[in-house]
């Protein structure tokens, strides 16, 4: 082939890939006008989401401080067992102007914070204490969902109670082995482990019961919980080794 011809290839490829780039641009501009609605729609939903998710990040925050501070107000009600004053607040006691709030009010508008399941357990423990056990449920389910290992565990703890308040002892049973496998504590570990046992010896399902009195010794040779275990073996008859 001559150099003429060689240049011309060249030349015709050049104005080729010329063309190309233009007709590229073209059909993205295309695009991007036919749907700029969808683009910016996108992009809309892109900078809300971002917005709403700092925005829950900061209302977690206050939510947070807020319930907390709900809550040192009316602690002193619960720690003093009166535990209406301490479920529903008390309205002729203000702070700031603002009458003091309950439990059950600070568990209820607050169930997203850590603060709002500390008030729940608070709540279901004095509902429990004043023979309101069914009522009590809620707000130690809503105390179980707690990422604090002790809330959480007391909530699953008070609904063992529960269980085993209205007699279904293999209920309670199996709610109290799962407190008891939250603590990283042996002492309330063993507490659980021998309400865990109780049950099921009430349930008469001595296997279970002598499973989990033996497991209390192990954990608790010569602590409270050990004794009362031992106790446990020989009322089923067991014998201790």
């Amino acid at each position: 082939m001559k150099k003429r011809d060689l240049k011309q290839v060249d030349d015709s490829l050049l104005e080729s890939e010329g063309t190309d780039s233009v007709n590229e641009e073209s059909s993205a501009g295309a695009f991007i006008q036919k749907n700029s609605k969808i683009i910016i729609a996108v992009s809309a939903v892109v900078i809300l989401l971002i917005v709403i998710g700092f925005y829950l990040r900061n209302k977690s925050i206050n939510d947070s401080q807020r319930a907390s501070v709900l809550l040192t107000r009316v602690m002193e009600y619960y720690e003093s067992a009166d535990y209406e004053k301490a479920l529903n607040g008390d309205p002729e006691r203000t702070y700031l102007g603002e009458q003091v709030k309950g439990l059950k009010y600070i568990a209820d508008e607050f169930s997203g914070t850590d603060q709002g399941k500390i008030a729940a357990l608070y709540a279901g423990n004095a509902l429990f204490n004043i023979d309101k056990a069914k009522e009590s449920q809620k707000y130690f389910e809503l105390a179980s969902k707690s990422s604090a290992e002790m809330i959480k565990m007391g909530g699953i703890a008070g609904i063992a109670s529960i269980y085993e308040n209205e007699g279904k002892y293999k209920e309670a049973a199996k709610e109290y082995v799962e407190a008891s496998q939250i603590s990283s504590v042996d002492n309330i570990k063993v507490r659980y482990l021998y309400f865990a046992g109780l049950c099921f010896e009430k349930s008469n399902d001595n296997k279970h019961a002598e499973q989990y009195f033996r497991e209390v010794i192990k954990l608790n040779e010569f602590g409270e919980f050990s004794s009362l275990a031992k106790s446990g073996l020989i009322r089923i008859g067991t014998i201790i080794e």
